[in-house]
């Protein structure tokens, strides 16, 4: 199994993408409390749901791990967690499958520099302060990641395309 994990806009949902087109792994798709944007597909991007349901959810032992993110609550089901599969997580959800006992993870950590980061988002349309507050909001919430994770690739300016990390990640789990 896969997890990767990165700031926003570091390109964590294109890498998954890739990596299921390409390597046939299937994505785990995580519920989340908050407000699905534009572009997104409730069942496909993540299960949309209210938060009395997620804690409902998550108080019956229905999730291998939850995590709270720019206060919005996102967990991902204990059933899901098979081989073949990639999701992405925050360090936190990562740290508690760890703690939880799941085993066979290799994890990613997608270093962009905050700059480009900010970039990407205004090119792709974001709301300019949502995407400046989702980037104040990344500090400190990945400090010490590098030394917990299996592979840290460093993308400046998106120098890399997600077939070279993709293969680098698949190669790296040979």
């Amino acid at each position: 199994m896969i997890v990767i994990v990165g700031e926003s806009a570091s390109g964590k949902s294109s890498l998954a993408k890739y990596i299921m087109d390409f390597y046939h792994y299937d994505r785990i798709v995580t519920y989340t409390t908050r407000a699905k944007r534009e572009n997104e597909e409730d069942g496909v991007d993540y299960y949309f749901i209210q938060k009395s349901h997620f804690e409902t959810l998550k108080n019956n032992g229905f999730f291998a791990e939850t995590a709270t993110y720019n206060g919005w609550m996102y967990g991902s089901a204990k059933e899901d967690y098979t081989d073949n599969v990639v999701v992405v997580l925050t360090p936190k959800g990562l740290r508690s499958l760890r703690a939880n006992g799941v085993k066979n993870i290799f994890s990613v950590y997608l270093d962009v520099p905050r700059r480009d980061r900010l970039i990407k988002c205004l090119e792709r349309g974001d709301d300019i302060e949502e995407a400046y507050r989702r980037s104040l909001s990344d500090v400190g919430q990945f400090d010490g990641i590098e030394n917990e994770v299996d592979l840290v690739v460093k993308n400046p300016k998106y120098l890399c395309d997600v077939k070279t990390i993709a293969d680098a990640i698949i190669k790296e789990m040979a």
